[in-house]
């Protein structure tokens, strides 16, 4: 696989199923997309029940396998038997085993809990929060935890969370049985992601925890007893908060669908396009009226590529018989005005956008070809 021009992720979390309820989208289009994506869990067992559905949950998302800090769970004491609980057990300990999986991974970006425990206020999901922010700042310091390896910082921390303009039919589904979504005021979200294209996925790894889809009160049983297309609409979108960590290490984005460094190639796209769009708007035309001229552009382009095909073949008997390199020069032209087409509707999110696109369609591919095995 090539590599992807989406940052690497590391999410820490609670409890297994927090990693697919909280961030499986974004977990899964990274993978898909070929960056490296991990999962720390910091309760429960690698023994347990829970502990193997959430292997196989992990292998459904591509996100390695489970690493599990195996402290016991505030609410559930033999999660692992004879063990602290995690809010109980030392602050320096739990920050430096966190530090070791950072420091071990290098990841570009750190995924854990808001700050209220997103989606109902766990204790577990507050503390781990709370040793995640302090893990992510000390592994970037060598002073700090020397025996977890060389001092790495990621580019940021996004904390996953929910606005109250995204509540929508979650609340009514953790209503019926006495819960509520602590949501935060829509302006202090940072990233909005569309993971629609993965729900399929996102649902078959929520599936994997067999378990919690059994029982009464957890979100994946309230889940499987919604209409499809409420589910749908739940796990289409995934909202995060981003706390930025600088000084930076290694390569960082601006988003967890980010613009990625793109090639020169776009910079001469970008000049061709500004050009163009000034030379349309002295004319008098609106933008509607220049992506027009420039949609039939790419179509004038097309026809070129298609000439050259005929030509190529020598059926044309009123020209003499062309070459396959000007065939690929043609399509090469085709692909240029497409580009242009694309900078002059969306400017610099030009670059972000057709990656974006690429990404989408290279998951639904490969699910076809999974479906198709």
């Amino acid at each position: 696989m090539a590599p992807s021009a989406l940052p690497s992720l590391l999410a820490v979390l609670a409890h297994p199923d927090d990693e697919v309820l909280l961030a499986g989208g974004v977990l899964a289009q990274h993978a898909a997309a070929g960056a490296a994506t991990a999962v720390v869990t910091a309760t429960w067992a690698a023994d347990t029940h829970r502990g193997a559905e959430l292997a196989d949950a992990l292998a459904i998302l591509g996100a390695g396998k489970p690493r599990m800090l195996e402290y016991a769970d505030a609410r559930v004491p033999e999660s692992t038997p004879g063990r602290t609980r995690l809010c109980e057990a030392p602050l320096d300990e739990v920050v430096g085993r966190i530090v070791g999986h950072i420091r071990e991974l290098r990841p570009d970006i750190v995924i854990t809990h808001d700050q209220y425990g997103q989606l109902t206020g766990h204790p577990d999901h507050l503390q781990t929060h709370r040793v995640t922010q302090l893990a992510v700042q000390a592994a970037g310091l060598p002073h700090l935890y020397p025996e977890a390896g060389e001092p790495w910082k990621p580019g940021a921390l996004y904390l996953a969370t929910h606005p109250q303009s995204g509540v929508g039919a979650l609340g009514p589904l953790l209503a019926r049985v006495g819960k509520t979504v602590r949501s935060i005021p829509d302006d202090q979200v940072t990233a909005s992601v569309d993971v629609g294209s993965v729900a399929a996925t996102k649902w078959r790894a929520i599936l994997a925890h067999r378990s919690q889809v059994e029982g009464q009160r957890a979100l994946p049983a309230l889940l499987s007893g919604a209409l499809d297309d409420v589910r749908h609409r739940i796990l289409a979108t995934e909202w995060y908060t981003r706390l930025d960590t600088s000084p930076l290490v290694g390569p960082v984005q601006d988003a967890l669908t980010p613009q990625p460094p793109y090639p020169a190639v776009w910079d001469t796209i970008g000049m061709l396009g500004e050009l163009f769009t000034a030379l349309d708007t002295e004319r008098g035309m609106t933008p509607e009226q220049q992506w027009t001229l420039q949609v039939l552009k790419v179509a004038e382009e097309v026809g070129e590529a298609a000439q050259a095909v005929v030509g190529a073949w020598g059926t044309n008997p009123r020209k003499a018989q062309g070459s396959w390199l000007h065939v690929q020069e043609e399509v090469a032209d085709t692909a240029i005005t497409s580009m242009v087409t694309l900078f002059r509707m969306l400017g610099a999110q030009a670059p972000g956008f057709l990656t974006e696109v690429l990404a989408q369609k290279s998951a639904r591919f490969k699910e076809l070809r999974c479906g198709d095995s």
